[in-house]
């Protein structure tokens, strides 16, 4: 039989053997702390940070979109590299495609989540909607590519900028001011079924009670691609304006219509109802003379330091890419994971708590004029009230210029989001 001073040696043995692995479970992502005092999570080693990106890259709708904000994406990580990283460790970008599917989504949510940190980009509403709960559960910060109010009552998805609703309400309070509606006129918006277009429909018709104006919202699916029906139809119904919630594929058809029925009246869309490609279309010149553009970002190369240094970078990366301001945004959503990993390292927690509580200390985030100031320490509240209002100019990179400096109507502090 063994001796006890053995069994004793041996026990010493094995539990060094056990702490020694413990911190080679913290550097490689387990729960605990490194060499340098920081604790750790998953995606985390001591050499590196690897964050998760999930887009569609391959879809006809939505895929010019993802594949420039994931470049913008990479540009700050680059740079961030460049620098020396963050908390003496790399930043590293893991990158799914889902094709604007949900399904595909879900599956790729599931294997890329147990390997990354946070998340610096989530293309789709329908996408965002349907991982929400696995997000929450997981307690993965993500940055959506989606500005639907609701996505504010969730402590993991980073809403940046403005939300639909809100730019909504700037835009349509904007068109009055401009002399383009008045009190009494009927304005016509066409917006996609489920969460963007159903938030932006809130927000203009809040909006057009308190201007005296009448909305008329016409739902629509993804699909469509011709809307010859419900232009025609808000002709007969008076309409002196439309908004668009929907892609580019429907401003494009919507910009073709007014034109071939004589409806000459304003078009006022969202983000991503813009592409820098429809100028390259027999749509250009209507675009040109009609629409206006709202976004929560700059225009490419607006004149301020961040779009500079994003244009000059994203051209010198990607020579014979297309210009759009979309780069700028993808910039933006990574930079802001960033902000909240240095203020993570400066609490010595590099774990998935620690990098949510760190998310609610950013008070105002600058980004060199990329986007308006945002705060995010009161849960349920958009990062910011501000939108970019731009006009369609085919001489310039990105295709769009401001039409005036950031804009908040005067009603919109009188609004609630949720």
């Amino acid at each position: 039989m063994r001796s006890r001073p053995y069994w004793t040696v041996l026990g010493a043995l094995c539990l060094a053997v056990l702490a020694s692995g413990c911190s080679g479970k913290a550097a490689e992502g387990g729960d605990g702390a490194g060499a340098d005092g920081v604790r750790t999570g998953p995606g985390v080693s001591a050499k590196t940070i690897r964050l998760g990106a999930m887009s569609d890259l391959s879809g006809a709708v939505f895929g010019p979109l993802g594949r420039t904000q994931i470049r913008g994406n990479q540009l700050y990580i680059d740079k961030v590299n460049a620098a020396g990283g963050i908390c003496g460790r790399r930043l590293e970008l893991v990158v799914k495609d889902h094709g604007y599917d949900v399904q595909k989504a879900t599956v790729a949510f599931s294997e890329l989540e147990p390997d990354v940190l946070a998340i610096t980009h989530l293309l789709g509403s329908p996408m965002t909607a349907a991982l929400e709960p696995e997000i929450k559960a997981k307690k993965v910060l993500t940055v959506p590519s989606s500005f639907a109010s609701s996505l504010l009552k969730s402590g993991y998805l980073a809403v940046l900028g403005t939300t639909y609703d809100i730019d909504m309400i700037n835009g349509l309070d904007y068109f009055v001011r401009e002399g383009r509606l008045a009190k009494g006129d009927t304005v016509g918006h066409i917006h996609f079924e489920g969460e963007y277009g159903e938030n932006a429909l809130k927000g203009s018709t809040w909006a057009a009670e308190r201007l005296g104006l009448t909305v008329r919202g016409v739902q629509i699916k993804a699909t469509d691609a011709d809307l010859t029906a419900q232009v025609t139809r808000l002709k007969s119904e008076g309409a002196k304006a439309i908004l668009l919630s929907a892609s580019a594929r429907q401003t494009a058809s919507v910009i073709g219509v007014t034109r071939s029925i004589g409806m000459d009246v304003p078009v006022l869309t969202q983000a991503p109802g813009f592409d820098p490609a429809l100028l390259d279309t027999p749509v250009r010149d209507g675009l040109e003379k009609h629409l206006t553009v709202l976004t929560s970002y700059a225009p490419y190369g607006a004149d301020a330091p961040g779009p500079k240094e994003v244009a000059a970078a994203f051209e010198a990366k990607h020579p014979d890419a297309k210009a759009d301001a979309l780069v700028g945004y993808g910039y933006v959503s990574a930079q802001v994971i960033g902000e909240v990993l240095k203020q993570a390292c400066a609490d010595k927690n590099l774990t998935r708590e620690g990098v949510r509580a760190a998310y609610r200390k950013l008070k105002s985030v600058d980004t060199g004029g990329l986007m308006a100031p945002m705060d995010f320490t009161v849960p349920g509240a958009p990062a910011s009230t501000q939108t970019f209002i731009t006009k369609v100019d085919a001489s310039v990179k990105g295709g769009l210029v401001p039409a005036t400096d950031l804009y908040r109507a005067k009603i919109t502090p009188d609004y609630r989001p949720n």
